[in-house]
Parts: structure tokens; sequence; C-alpha cells
């Protein structure tokens, strides 16, 4: 049987570095915008360079959904900080140059998708 027990209040996401995200559910409409906005990035990319590398458009691809994810999901944040230490307020620029750090959007990614990926694993037993 199919359990939907999927978040449904905003809840917090502990990524490495001590960085912490408020997101809201990721939801099917929260998905496709986040793959519409990453679509239209890579697309221009493809316009301007259409000997774009193969493996390069794959990681553009992933980079830029999970910016588009990041900038729709997140609504808080703890433990980002500027140069000098002093908390960084929640921007969506802010919120992108967050996920330009390997670990934190893999972490992310792996932890904003994990309750749907739950259910559709049951769903697929």
């Amino acid at each position: 049987m199919l359990t939907l027990d999927l978040p449904a209040e905003p809840y917090w996401l502990d990524l490495p570095r001590d960085v912490r995200v408020e997101i809201r559910p990721v939801t099917t409409a929260v998905m496709a915008a986040a793959q519409a906005a990453a679509a239209r990035r890579l697309a221009a990319i493809r316009i301007a360079d259409p000997d774009l590398d193969p493996d390069m458009s794959r990681g553009l691809s992933f980079a830029f959904l999970v910016k588009a994810l990041a900038r729709h999901a997140v609504t808080a944040w703890d433990g980002v900080g500027d140069a000098a230490g002093k908390p960084l307020p929640l921007s969506p620029e802010a919120v992108e140059r967050l996920m330009d750090l390997d670990d934190i959007a893999a972490s992310f990614w792996d932890r904003a998708t994990a309750p749907a990926a739950a259910v559709a694993t049951e769903g697929n037993g």
C-alpha cells in the first residue's frame, strides 16, 4: 500500500558545514518550476555554445536544477555568513552561491527530494 506521508509544512534540513535550511515541501509544482528554470538556463548556454561538451552539459543541467530547486524551496537559513562572519540575509542570489558548493548542493538535493523519492520507491514495490 502506498503511504502518502509527505511533509505538508516547511521543515529544516541539516547540511554540511553547520548549515541549515528551511524548505517548503518539494511538491510537483515546486519541482516543475525548478525544472523549467533549469531548462531555460541550459538552453541559453546551448544556443551560445552549440558545441558544448556533453559531460559539461549534463553537469550544468544538474547544477541549474539544484540551484532552481533551492531558489524555489528555501524559505530560511542558518549558518551562512559573509566573509566577515556576519549572517548573510537570504536572497535568491545567495542561495545560488550556496549551491555552488558541491557538498552542500549534493546534500541539499538528496535531503530535499528524499520524501518524494521514498514515496515513489514504496509505490514501485
